[in-house]
């Protein structure tokens, strides 16, 4: 459990702020919605996820490098006001993961590699709290998880030698599975240029979502190498989000005298 520490920092430092969202309101008093866009790097690291996982085939003659690169999302989302400090915060991005995998066979003298990029989608489901530091400056924290499909397997393959071809996989677990989701950072709001959040985020998934897998055929021997590892995806982000503005609603001229 040791790699769920950070999120379970980020979970305290949301819960403290629920303290300071709960505000007696007007009964009729309604809340805006926002629409945004997001993009943001998708870092690998060694705290929630790999940067590197090796597989090794039985004979422990062929090993396989998944060597985690830097990603990217990018995608749509929405606010939806509960409060003047929760809302509540969902839709939809493209994530697309980047391996390079690196396969050496010492016997055969064999050192190549090759890249497979992963892509997914994902539907996160946060509660946001917010802390108000000044009239326009806003620190949010957020918590909640997401829904995240990987709608094919990916494969590549390498041809070091005439007889020998090397093929490379990342295998689902599943197509659809959860993450959890944690973040915190600041906003910037302005009435006529729109809202600019600047933050930091982590996704940990329930379960590992990928099997790396590596396969040495030699063709005219039908002698075949097999390895296979699964992946753990956990990966930290910093989030990019711009929300339009909101037009306001105009007054209710109310029941005024007809002048004839």
């Amino acid at each position: 459990m040791q790699k769920f520490g950070l999120i379970f920092i980020l979970c305290a430092i949301s819960i403290s702020s629920i303290g300071q969202t709960f505000k007696k309101r007007p009964k009729k008093e309604r809340f805006p919605s926002f629409f945004g866009i997001v993009a943001s790097p998708v870092i690998p690291n060694n705290f929630i996820g790999a940067v590197h996982t090796q597989i090794k085939d039985s004979s422990q003659t062929m090993t396989a490098d998944f060597h985690n690169k830097w990603g990217f999302t990018f995608g749509a989302t929405v606010r939806i006001g509960l409060t003047k400090r929760i809302s509540i915060e969902t839709g939809i991005s493209q994530v697309r993961r980047i391996y390079q995998v690196g396969i050496s066979i010492p016997d055969s003298n064999i050192y190549t590699s090759k890249k497979l990029s992963f892509i997914n989608y994902d539907i996160p489901i946060n509660g946001l709290f917010y802390v108000q530091m000044t009239e326009k400056w806003f620190m949010d924290a957020s918590l909640g998880v997401s829904i995240t499909h990987y709608p094919s397997d990916v494969q590549d393959s390498m041809q070091p030698e005439a007889k020998k071809n090397i093929i490379v996989q990342g295998r689902r677990t599943s197509s659809t599975y959860f993450a959890f989701n944690a973040g915190i950072g600041v906003e910037y709001r302005t009435e006529k240029a729109g809202t600019f959040f600047l933050g930091f985020g982590a996704k940990v998934p329930f379960k590992q979502p990928l099997f790396g897998v590596a396969i040495l055929r030699q063709s005219g021997t039908g002698k075949q190498l097999f390895g296979y590892n699964p992946i753990s995806a956990g990966y930290f982000t910093i989030d990019f989000r711009y929300f339009i503005p909101t037009p306001k609603k105009k007054k209710d001229p109310g029941n005024k005298p007809i002048i004839e």
